[in-house]
């Protein structure tokens, strides 16, 4: 790990410093190297296979943060579900600032075609995963081409049956409706 520690007295003085230093030594900000709130450089990789193994390593945790899109079609319904009823909670209670109603079904699709099958793609062109790697892209596609079909019957159960069971549970926590127990 190198590092350079530049004196900061001001902000102007330290980005001279730094651009000076910068010219003399031909580095810049990037990728392998980047800067610390101290002003020190850091040499994030030393190799190209550290920087690989980072970004191998970083795909797959954004792939289990959307593993549902990337499974059966019943999987991504139930999580899809799941995620619009977080939004819209968070929608009444006012932390989030649009509507999620308006859209949902097109905005999956958009969801798909600008993060979800990149990202697949991405997955299967590392090679970690060898031919198990396609299996992921296959799904993605699938789901996409079936929430094209069928989003828009799915999205309107979802909205539906999201608003009845947040409306019960609104009620039950004010105690305007009766749980069965006495």
């Amino acid at each position: 790990l190198t590092r350079r520690r530049f004196t900061m007295f001001t902000t102007d003085a330290a980005a001279e410093e730094f651009e000076k230093e910068r010219n003399n030594r031909g580095r810049r900000l990037g990728i392998r190297t980047s800067m610390d709130f101290s002003g020190m450089l850091i040499d994030a990789y030393r190799t190209m296979d550290q920087l690989q193994q980072h970004a191998v390593l970083e795909t797959m945790m954004n792939v289990a943060d959307v593993a549902h899109t990337m499974q059966s079609f019943s999987i991504f319904c139930k999580w899809n579900r799941r995620l619009y009823k977080e939004f819209y909670v968070a929608h009444l209670n006012e932390r989030l600032s649009f509507d999620p109603e308006e859209s949902w079904y097109e905005n999956q699709i958009g969801f798909f075609s600008h993060y979800i099958l990149p990202l697949a793609g991405k997955m299967k062109t590392c090679g970690v995963f060898s031919t198990t790697g396609n299996v992921f892209e296959y799904f993605a596609m699938e789901n996409k081409k079936r929430w094209i079909e069928e989003g828009e019957v799915i999205s309107e159960e979802i909205i539906r049956d999201v608003k009845k069971e947040v409306e019960r549970e609104q009620r039950l926590a004010n105690g305007t409706l009766s749980n069965g127990c006495h």
